[in-house]
């Protein structure tokens, strides 16, 4: 083997442990799908995701056409960009979408890394010829495969009646006499139960947190942790998300919508649309949901939110009081 084909050989290497990392972001293998993984001073800061024949069709990308697949990389500032399309089987264009990319790039001023295809278990570069072996992933014996229809995917959030919390565990949010001493205390319980990383929690502690997190003012001082990471987001993504399948599906707006904004802050736009498809399910008039899938769908930066998170304390945040 010559030092040219190592080289080759090292970068389907990465580029395998790359896919691997996102199908672990995602919670799904990415089948039929584009996957742009953008970069900023070496640290990736969005992965986005689109159906695959929304690349391809209708036919080859135009310049616009492939200037609003940028769109969310240059929102977010991104100097690099890493492409890894997911497919069943091959399809011709896909190289003239990927060229077409290349060129919306360019003019975006952001280098293109790499691009990779993955045609059923089988990894192509850019660098691969009719003369190159085949690349075998295997990616299918380790990883779930799945449909990339957005109900489908949402399913792992959906309620599971062999997870359901027993309602009798499910405390009662108190009259309004005694309604902000038990705001106080309830944020100050979710807040720790998202610092601490003790392993499962009982149901009794998530009972308590669904019913803490549907008072608006104790979910909106638990997103003012989240934007100013008084915990690690990634726990806290796993917890909310987590959480899920164990409330019966009125309960789950608030928590679902809370967590679609803590993968949202981690730049993982695929499984805070699941969480968000989840709220819609629990209550079609969230209006929070409704403003964070406004957000995905036009691939608004997290600043867009944290600009207005940023403008309270605390302490408003919990007592319902506007900025001056």
């Amino acid at each position: 083997m010559t030092l040219t084909m190592q080289s080759h050989e090292t970068k389907i290497e990465a580029a395998t442990e790359v896919l691997k990392q996102m199908i672990k972001a995602f919670s799904f293998y990415p089948a039929n799908s584009l996957i742009i993984r953008w970069m900023r001073s070496g640290e990736v800061v969005l992965t986005q995701r689109a159906d695959v024949d929304a690349f391809l069709e209708p036919g080859a990308l135009d310049e616009s056409e492939g200037a609003l697949f940028v769109e969310p990389g240059k929102s977010y500032l991104a100097e690099q960009a890493l492409i890894v399309v997911c497919m069943n089987e091959m399809d011709n264009r896909i190289q003239q979408g990927i060229a077409a990319m290349e060129s919306a790039l360019n003019n975006a001023e952001i280098a293109l890394v790499e691009a990779f295809v993955i045609v059923g278990e089988r990894m192509h570069s850019q660098e691969c010829d009719e003369n190159c072996d085949p690349h075998v992933t295997l990616f299918g014996s380790e990883f779930p495969t799945g449909s990339n229809d957005r109900a489908a995917r949402a399913q792992a959030c959906r309620s599971d009646n062999a997870q359901l919390i027993d309602p009798e565990l499910f405390p009662h949010a108190p009259d309004e006499q005694v309604i902000t001493e038990w705001r106080s205390a309830e944020s100050e319980f979710a807040r720790q139960l998202f610092i601490g990383d003790q392993g499962p929690i009982s149901n009794l502690d998530c009972a308590r947190l669904a019913v803490a997190m549907a008072d608006l003012r104790v979910r909106d001082s638990i997103l003012w942790d989240m934007a100013h990471e008084v915990f690690n987001l990634e726990h806290a993504a796993q917890l909310l998300t987590g959480l899920l399948p164990r409330l019966d599906t009125p309960r789950g707006a608030p928590v679902a919508t809370s967590a679609a904004i803590c993968w949202w802050l981690q730049g993982n736009g695929a499984i805070a649309n699941m969480c968000i498809d989840r709220a819609f399910l629990d209550s079609p008039g969230y209006s929070l949901a409704t403003m964070v899938r406004a957000a995905l769908d036009y691939a608004l930066p997290p600043t867009f939110w944290l600009e207005g998170v940023n403008a309270l304390t605390r302490e408003q945040c919990l007592a319902g009081i506007d900025p001056e």
